[in-house]
């Protein structure tokens, strides 16, 4: 197969040898005009480019868009559709649309790697949505010089219409501009909902790879590869919403999957409430060198909801919210409040536990008013999330062909209860798994346009689902239980020659047993009998601590 995939790439560098450069700088696209680029040319961007208010940028499927990199740190190559302009970038699963580095040879898929970045800027679309910051109403955005009167964005309109973003891949950028100063590889900033924006991929950026400054522009099927510092990033009032996220990080430098902050100053209103369902983040793994010091990081003042995700391999903590002080109008008190959702996802790590503890997943602000975090850690159980091996098929990070996000079927995106859409919301969609992907190979949907595909991180061919770590693996096979579903009461049979500890738990987090110690090589025979119909998890402990959960249908 993947010979194949090669002669493919051969047969591409064939046909693009012939191809035009069209020399693009600030000068070439004006108020007013349409302007169309295609397929047949390579457009090499030169400097700070501007789509000016009232100008079309339509870019046709397979188009390559490159970047010069420029020695002058002030004035990187970049493209901006300012506000009140368009751009219609509509690629296909076959023929994305690419913006990239100048010495990116797309055809080549060892030519520039995941630690390849900051070689231009990004892409940057700036819109009449609502935003605050310092007061402000219309800022200018980050990464562009104040003086950049073309830079600024935001308004009064969240419905704003900046155009289209489809099979978009925006590779290797986050120039610095200065200390403290870059550009992100997609930033969003005041656009609204009337912006179409689906399979979008930033890869290899070194700054966040998705920001959202204010508006509320909805975002599906969505990939951060190998970003340093935030995946994803929200702030300045954003109310859009998201589905089908994904976000993997380096082992050697990275920061949160998402920080997601309410506005600036951090208690100010109005604030940010986003809407994400089913993202996937892989982390930078507990042995990483990276700094990765969060997974999600709630902070300034947010609200918003965060429902049937996989957060998983991180070095540090999964979650803050951030909890300043007593009376301060934080995150945690948005959670406090129920403005703050955090909704049945299934998060992991070596040794996770629902505590406070340095062995658990939560961060404890330095100044909390809630020192314990028993609000959060509360929140956490009540709201069905659980700490489980989420069991993707395969994690890997380096060009090897390792990578399989999907979830596995028997595994806890499948058997855990997930929280309901959005009631009447068209704009989601309703699946039976957690997370970005579901099993099935023919849905992994950042196959053949993603630069993580093209460059071979993904695997060539569907693997084998595995229960876990190699003690989870030896624990799923030495425990039974059958009859499932059951009506009256089941049994539990084990062939491990160690003591297994077992709890059920409802759908809401509760435990609804007695905790049991299955003996070594023990037939246990368990009741049901006052448990309502429903599914329940059966969870399962070894004495090492490693734990896995079976599904229990109750009639």
């Amino acid at each position: 197969m993947k010979y194949i995939y090669l002669l493919i790439l051969l047969l591409i560098a064939k046909i693009t040898i012939g191809q035009n450069v069209v020399n693009v700088t600030d000068a070439d696209i004006n108020p007013g005009q349409t302007v169309n680029w295609v397929k047949s040319n390579i457009y090499l961007v030169d400097g700070l480019t501007f789509v000016e208010d009232g100008a079309t940028l339509n870019i046709e499927a397979g188009t390559v868009v490159k970047f010069t990199e420029r020695a002058d740190l002030g004035n990187p190559s970049a493209l901006v559709i300012a506000r009140g302009a368009k751009i219609f970038a509509e690629g296909t699963a076959t023929s994305p649309i690419i913006f990239t580095s100048e010495k990116d040879d797309v055809n080549n898929p060892t030519d520039l790697g995941p630690k390849d970045n900051a070689l231009w800027g990004g892409l940057v679309i700036l819109g009449k949505g609502i935003t605050q910051k310092n007061g402000n109403s219309l800022v200018n955005v980050e990464g562009i010089p104040t003086t950049e009167p073309r830079g600024e964005y935001g308004g009064t309109d969240n419905t704003d219409n900046s155009g289209v973003l489809k099979y978009v891949s925006i590779r290797h950028g986050g120039r610095l501009l200065a200390t403290g100063n870059e550009l992100n590889g997609l930033t969003l900033a005041g656009v609204g909902s009337g912006t179409k924006l689906e399979y979008v991929e930033v890869y290899a950026n070194s700054d966040d790879g998705i920001e959202f400054f204010g508006g509320a522009p909805n975002l599906k099927y969505a990939v951060v590869a190998f970003a340093e510092d935030d995946s994803y990033d929200w702030d300045e009032v954003y109310t859009g919403k998201g589905q089908f996220w994904f976000s993997i990080q380096r082992d050697d430098v990275a920061d949160s999957a998402g920080e997601c902050d309410g506005t600036t100053p951090d208690d100010s209103t109005p604030y940010s409430n986003g809407t994400v369902y089913n993202w996937t983040h892989i982390g930078s793994g507990a042995g990483a060198a990276a700094t990765n010091p969060i997974g999600w990081n709630l902070r300034a003042g947010t609200a918003g909801t965060l429902a049937n995700c996989v957060i998983t391999e991180m070095k540090g903590k999964l979650i803050e919210v951030q909890d300043k002080a007593a009376g301060v109008k934080d995150a945690y008190s948005k959670l406090v409040a129920g403005e703050l959702m955090i909704l049945n996802n299934v998060i992991y790590r070596p040794g996770g536990t629902l505590d406070g503890s340095s062995t658990g997943i939560i961060r404890i602000s330095a100044t909390a008013e809630d020192a314990t975090a028993s609000a959060l850690i509360s929140h956490l159980s009540t709201n069905k999330n659980v700490v489980l091996n989420p069991n993707l098929v395969s994690i890997g990070r380096n060009q090897d062909e390792k990578l399989d996000p999907r979830a596995c079927p028997d595994a806890a995106a499948y058997v855990t209860e997930r929280a309901n859409l959005p009631v009447g919301d068209a704009f989601f969609t309703l699946v039976d798994f957690k997370g970005a992907f579901s099993s099935n190979w023919d849905e992994l949907w950042i196959r053949n346009w993603t630069a993580l595909d093209r460059n071979s991180h993904l695997v060539a061919s569907p693997g084998t689902c595995a229960v876990g770590t190699e003690d989870e693996i030896v624990l799923n096979e030495k425990i039974k239980i059958y009859p499932n579903p059951v009506s009256d009461e089941f049994i539990i049979e084990s062939t491990s020659d160690a003591v297994i500890k077992a709890q059920i738990f409802d759908a809401t987090g509760k435990q609804v047993s007695v905790e049991m110690a299955i003996g070594k090589n023990e037939n246990r025979k368990v009741s049901v009998s006052t448990l309502s119909a429903g599914l329940y998890l059966l969870v399962l402990t070894n004495e090492s601590g490693s734990r896995i959960a079976k599904k229990l249908i109750v009639e």
